[in-house]
């Protein structure tokens, strides 16, 4: 049995330097992950998150600046702090991205760039289509995350954002209840939740909020290492508690 090894803060853990852009992609804290990291980091960094694709605009804490629009592009960020960017707000409360070539140039305003990879429409599992997850071309850092409160969930349409694609990566029919070997079937289909991924591979098994959940993600991580399945890095997060190995 694996001994999982305990760490104070997520960018330790990530083996987050500066200069650096990490892409977050799946479902189940993708949101609460990237604004744990800014929180972590804006008091002695500048801090840039945005998305590749679209995102719900954040509840956010205080000092958090929020930019919406193409002033952005000309903004010079001179003080520490979390900078939350989107080219445009839908008339759904959502930011829109900007192009690619336009995040890839925040890089040299801020210390760390985070990007919101996809989308899955608030539900904890997903399916991947042919246009995402989207990654902008200096990617360092790929973080997958899938939350281990998934296991014994129904697969039908209520729980899984594009239900046909993700039976396809998981290996599940429908109505059956998540198994750990579906949820690492998802992790390593080339389809699945690493899905054109850049740089580090990091799989980060959120919501491990108990102790039942904190060895089900022990549990996920042994059969992923076992079979020599994923050779990157794992981390087990429970944003909640702010507890992270």
């Amino acid at each position: 049995m694996i001994e999982p090894l305990k760490i104070k803060y997520l960018y330790e853990g990530l083996g987050l330097n500066k200069n650096e852009t990490i892409v977050v992609t799946g479902a189940g804290g993708k949101t609460s992950f990237c604004l744990e990291l800014c929180e972590e980091l804006k008091e002695q960094s500048r801090i840039i998150f945005t998305t590749t694709t679209k995102i719900f605009l954040p509840k956010v804490r205080e000092k958090y600046k929020i930019y919406v629009g193409d002033g952005f592009l000309h903004k010079s960020l001179t003080e520490n702090g979390a900078y939350i960017a989107g080219k445009e707000e839908s008339g759904q409360g959502k930011l829109l991205p900007f192009t690619l070539e336009e995040i890839d140039s925040f890089k040299e305003k801020g210390d760390y760039l985070i990007i919101e990879g996809d989308g899955s429409r608030m539900k904890p599992l997903k399916g991947w289509n042919k246009e995402e997850p989207v990654f902008v071309e200096r990617t360092d850092k790929t973080a997958g995350v899938i939350t281990i409160k998934s296991l014994g969930m129904k697969i039908n349409e209520e729980n899984i954002h594009r239900l046909e694609l993700f039976l396809k990566v998981s290996k599940a029919e429908e109505n059956e209840n998540i198994t750990k070997q579906h949820l690492v079937n998802v992790i390593n289909s080339e389809n699945g939740l690493f899905k054109d991924a850049k740089g580090e591979k990091i799989l980060l098994i959120n919501q491990a909020d108990g102790e039942k959940e904190f060895q089900d993600a022990v549990e996920l991580a042994e059969l992923l290492i076992k079979e020599s399945m994923f050779s990157d890095k794992i981390l087990i997060t429970s944003l909640k508690e702010k507890k992270y190995y």
